[in-house]
């Protein structure tokens, strides 16, 4: 079958090919995320469809800020229905909709959110940064890499406290994701930092510490210019002279009994 078209037709479906969008939130149990709504023209929220990312990064980007509606309007003369008068107009991420082959009921969206998008970067510098809009990010530039941390609360957040967060070296344990959901299946959440951690290096504001599973085997306090180590010693000679009160676990004296202080170990460096 063939079907037929003409100029006028063309020019329909191109011009529909595409339009900007605010989105209202987004669904990310599914193997493609979806965008649950997102308002085009007025009185088109077209509901769950694909949001595409580029791969190795992906992000949930925050819901539409909550504020009063659009005030009702009048239906345009002629226009046959009911419109939508109560299109959201917080402030909310933006996707550019695509609409493959002109067709309206088939989109996709590619989201971008101003609100939370670090700016004035200098030529050459990435980020991958908190969709949160807290500031966190992990950041390139000439002089080196970045794992940054911070205390600042989430953009939306209607509590303006700062909350303590660190920055996390870390080796885990955890299983890899179903690469098939089934219609109607439930979708649990899933520990992406770790199920377990076997070992990691954890820096909050002002301390440093160094991790065997949940146990701290190290640290360094910076309020109180503190090192502190739980564990075996070992040392080469010409290290000795580096410690005091420090002795192996093994360690005896002249009459046979292990000191005390093997178990504190107080560098002097």
């Amino acid at each position: 079958m063939v079907n037929r078209t003409n100029l006028s037709h063309t020019n329909i479906r191109a011009r529909s090919g595409s339009a900007r969008a605010t989105v209202r939130e987004f669904d990310d149990k599914h193997l493609m995320q979806q965008i649950k709504n997102a308002d085009v023209t007025h009185s088109e929220t077209p509901s769950d469809f694909e949001r595409w990312q580029m791969v190795s990064l992906t992000s949930i980007p925050l819901k539409q800020a909550e504020e009063k509606q659009q005030s009702n309007k009048k239906q345009p003369e002629g226009q046959p229905g009911d419109w939508n008068h109560n299109q959201p107009k917080g402030e909310a991420a933006e996707a550019v909709m695509i609409y493959v082959g002109g067709a309206r009921n088939h989109p996709i969206g590619i989201v971008d959110d101003r609100r939370v998008r670090p700016y004035a970067m200098k030529e050459g510098e990435t980020a991958l940064y908190a969709a949160s809009g807290t500031g966190q990010m992990v950041f390139h530039n000439d002089a080196g890499s970045y794992l940054v941390a911070v205390n600042n609360p989430p953009e939306q957040s209607k509590d303006n406290k700062d909350k303590e967060r660190f920055a996390s070296l870390r080796h885990v344990e955890k299983k890899k994701q179903s690469r098939e959901i089934k219609k109607g299946a439930q979708v649990e959440d899933f520990k992406h930092e770790g199920e377990t951690v076997n070992l990691e290096v954890r820096a909050t504001k002002t301390r440093i510490e160094f991790r065997a599973g949940d146990t701290v085997v190290g640290y360094y306090d910076k309020s109180s210019s503190t090192w502190c180590f739980v564990g075996k010693v070992l040392l080469g000679d010409s290290d000795e002279s580096k410690l005091k009160n420090v002795h192996r676990k093994d360690d005896v004296d002249d009459a046979g009994n292990k000191p005390a202080t093997y178990a504190k170990k107080v560098f002097a460096l």
